[in-house]
């Protein structure tokens, strides 16, 4: 039978070093968990500053008519101006009126307006 000097030295060592699995696994799986944990925090740190970008390029709502008695200016009669939403104390719509629709003629640039 042929020995490999390879072999038993590998096996020397196994037998001699046996006691570092019980050592190496865990500070090796530290390692591993904490690293996991930063990647898994600037993930989410990436994600909140694209939902705050994408947020930031909405454009704003629409501004609504609302009355201090937080109901819609259609909750509130045109005639008494009395609120019909039940239960409502509110006794006239008092808040912001809203904006027409306005036609505007193009916009054209004087100098070039009489040119042929």
């Amino acid at each position: 039978m042929r020995q490999d000097d390879g072999v038993n030295a590998v096996v020397n060592f196994a037998e001699s070093y046996w006691w570092l699995i019980f050592i190496v696994p865990p500070v090796l799986g530290g390692a591993l968990q904490r690293r996991h944990a930063r990647r898994l925090a600037i993930i989410a740190a990436k994600g909140e500053l694209e939902e705050k970008r994408l947020a930031g390029l909405r454009p704003p709502p629409d501004p609504q008519p609302i009355c201090g008695c937080s109901h819609h200016l259609s909750f509130h009669s045109p005639t008494t101006g009395g609120c019909a939403a039940e239960d409502c104390r509110c006794q006239q719509y008092v808040g912001p009126e809203p904006l027409g629709h306005v036609f505007a003629q193009p916009l054209i640039d004087p100098g070039t307006a009489g040119a042929p």
